[in-house]
């Protein structure tokens, strides 16, 4: 089943410079933190002058956020593709939801820093989270809607439902240990499938 991820989402930024950019800088705040990475780290690493890297990113907190939409996009990209052939938009939606929290686990940069630098990192999970909240919860709600008229999902909100999985998704992230592990791929199938599935099914 399709769930149409826009295209703006999913089409990775061709620009060599840039890709080698995001490549250093996701490199370096693995090895030694976000707050310790400067600038000139960056352009260093990338073989470039400090000139070339602020024409494309004009601040640190920027780059930063472009590393973390990109990790966002390719794992939106692996989880279309794994996706695509199911037939039913609640299978889709539930296979996303335990996709992207495996993902959210497993994902290097991200554990990184929130055990390394956490008072650095979750503001932007957090507090200043709600734009990436708001734009999800409208793109989320969209797809609902589509499978709620196709019978696929319960009538109700789809605003509400889309942002009781988005919370879902973000408190895994933020608070992984607990009898719902993200980390175990059984026990997160299991919730899905007897809390989850039953909130959504029609």
């Amino acid at each position: 089943m399709n769930l149409e991820i826009p295209a703006a989402l999913l089409k990775e930024d061709e620009d060599s410079t840039n890709q080698r950019i995001l490549d250093s800088a996701r490199s370096l705040y693995i090895e030694y933190g976000l707050r310790r990475t400067t600038m000139e780290d960056v352009s260093k690493r990338a073989g470039m002058g400090r000139a070339t890297l602020y024409r494309r990113f004009s601040e640190k907190d920027q780059l930063f956020k472009a590393v973390i939409f990109r990790d966002l996009q390719r794992s939106l990209v692996h989880i279309e593709e794994a996706i695509n052939d199911l037939g039913s938009a609640l299978d889709a939606l539930l296979e996303s939801f335990v996709l992207f929290s495996r993902m959210t686990h497993g994902n290097e940069l991200l554990q990184r820093l929130l055990k390394s630098e956490p008072d650095h990192v979750l503001p932007y999970l957090t507090t200043d989270f709600e734009l990436i909240m708001s734009f999800s919860r409208q793109y989320l709600a969209m797809q609902l809607e589509r499978a709620q008229k196709a019978g696929h999902i319960r009538a109700g909100d789809p605003q509400v439902m889309a942002e009781m999985v988005l919370r879902l998704t973000q408190s895994l992230m933020l608070s992984p240990s607990g009898v719902i592990n993200p980390a175990d791929e059984d026990s997160l199938r299991a919730f899905t499938e007897h809390y989850l599935r039953p909130l959504l099914a029609p």
